[in-house]
């Protein structure tokens, strides 16, 4: 009878034992604590300073109409293009058949392209010519 108590304590003080730490309060700090957080003098001039850079560096910006950076998105099918200067923009045209380029029109190069315009209203690129700046 003695055996059969310690068996079955043991048994029970193992199972509450196993499954104890399943539900655990999971504390993964890591290391993505932002400094403002342990010193808030610190986001308060990082905001002040940012803000007012952003913003008028902003409204100075003009994009460019035909002039874009080739985006690291672009397929055999598709060329992505993001604006130039301001990298704000991304757009996704598809390409002709046959796609005539000048240079280098590898990615994040500069290039200035010529769209075909479909009947569709569509816009297709035609040719793409390497800027050097």
């Amino acid at each position: 009878m003695k055996k059969i108590f310690l068996f079955v304590l043991c048994s029970v003080a193992a199972m509450s034992v196993s499954t104890s730490c399943r539900f655990a309060r999971e504390d993964n700090p890591g290391d993505t604590v932002a400094a403002n957080e342990f010193d808030p003098t610190i986001g308060q001039k990082a905001k002040s300073l940012h803000a007012s850079a952003d913003t008028s560096a902003m409204n100075s910006t003009v994009d460019s109409t035909d002039i874009f950076f080739v985006g690291d998105g672009s397929t055999k099918q598709q060329l992505q293009l993001v604006s130039y200067p301001s990298k704000r923009d991304t757009t996704v045209f598809s390409k002709a058949r046959h796609i005539k380029v000048q240079g280098n029109a590898d990615f994040g190069h500069v290039v200035r392209v010529d769209f075909y315009r479909l009947s569709s209203g569509d816009s297709i690129v035609k040719t793409v010519e390497e800027i050097t700046l």
